[in-house]
């Protein structure tokens, strides 16, 4: 029992321990509780200071922006109106200075104009006419001495018909006209040359032909005598040269060749030793050579 009771006194002591545990705690709370409630008071004082602080700083920045606006739409309207001034100055300043310029160019193109004038109607300088009666001069003597070629030209044009006419007549009675080669004298006088160089070899020609003079004898024929070198043609035209076959009627008269307004002094063919040796038809092929050769 004694410990029972001992047990008891224990559990009340701790319940009262307890109570007055749980008395504190609700003290705690109650407390607590206060505070918290002083807590959210004060909390929502702050907020609706917050709020007011933050509206007024809305108004104030709404307030700030609008005076901005103001502000720079004052100095807009003040800088569009000094641009505007400022515009208008220079196009007064640019229409002036146009006005100036043409009037210049008006000044400018007046005097252009007269001394435009000035130059066509000046008067010639005197090296200028000198120079100009020069050139007269020259262009006078270059025509007269044209005309006097043309003249010749055709003089000899007409000389050059009638001698070839002439020389076909008695040399040739079907002439081969072209032009003349005055390098055929040359070639004769190499290939006589070369004749002459081997004169002294036995000629085949001669020698084949007095065979066949043998042999015919032989046989109770005549030799026949060996046939004569062909004979160039007078007129040889130059390798590669334009030739015409319009053929001359001998008939028919020449016109009369003009005369040259002045006598006409021919060369001579120079006297060679070469001339002097050969044929006279060679002569005559070589003054014909130099004669139309002009």
């Amino acid at each position: 029992e004694r410990e029972l009771l001992g047990r008891i006194t224990e559990l009340q002591e701790e319940v009262s321990r307890r109570k007055s545990h749980i008395a504190q705690l609700d003290h705690q709370i109650h407390t607590l509780n206060e505070n918290i409630s002083t807590l959210t008071k004060e909390l929502e004082l702050k907020g609706k200071e917050v709020l007011k602080i933050r509206s007024e700083a809305n108004q104030q920045i709404r307030a700030h922006e609008q005076e901005l606006i103001k502000r720079h739409e004052r100095e807009l309207a003040e800088l569009s109106a000094v641009h505007s001034r400022e515009t208008q100055n220079m196009l007064s300043d640019f229409n002036k200075a146009q006005e100036v310029l043409k009037d210049k160019i008006s000044a400018l193109q007046i005097l252009l104009e007269g001394t435009e004038d000035k130059f066509r109607n000046r008067e010639s300088r005197p090296e200028d006419l000198q120079i100009i009666a020069e050139l007269k001069d020259m262009v006078s003597e270059r025509e007269s001495l044209v005309k006097k070629l043309v003249d010749d030209k055709k003089f000899y044009q007409l000389e050059l018909v009638n001698r070839e006419t002439s020389f076909n007549k008695v040399f040739n009675a079907s002439p081969n006209v072209g032009v003349i080669n005055p390098l055929i004298k040359q070639k004769r006088k190499n290939e006589k040359t070369a004749a002459s160089r081997f004169s002294s070899s036995p000629n085949l020609r001669a020698l084949e032909a007095a065979g066949m003079g043998v042999a015919g004898t032989g046989s109770g024929q005549l030799p026949q005598p060996p046939p004569p070198p062909a004979q160039p043609s007078r007129l040889e035209p130059i390798p590669n040269s334009p030739l015409h076959h319009l053929e001359l009627n001998s008939n028919k008269p020449l016109p009369p060749p003009t005369p040259p307004t002045e006598p006409k002094k021919f060369m001579s063919p120079p006297e060679t030793k070469d001339s002097a040796i050969d044929s006279p038809d060679a002569q005559r092929q070589e003054w014909f050579a130099q004669y139309f050769s002009f």
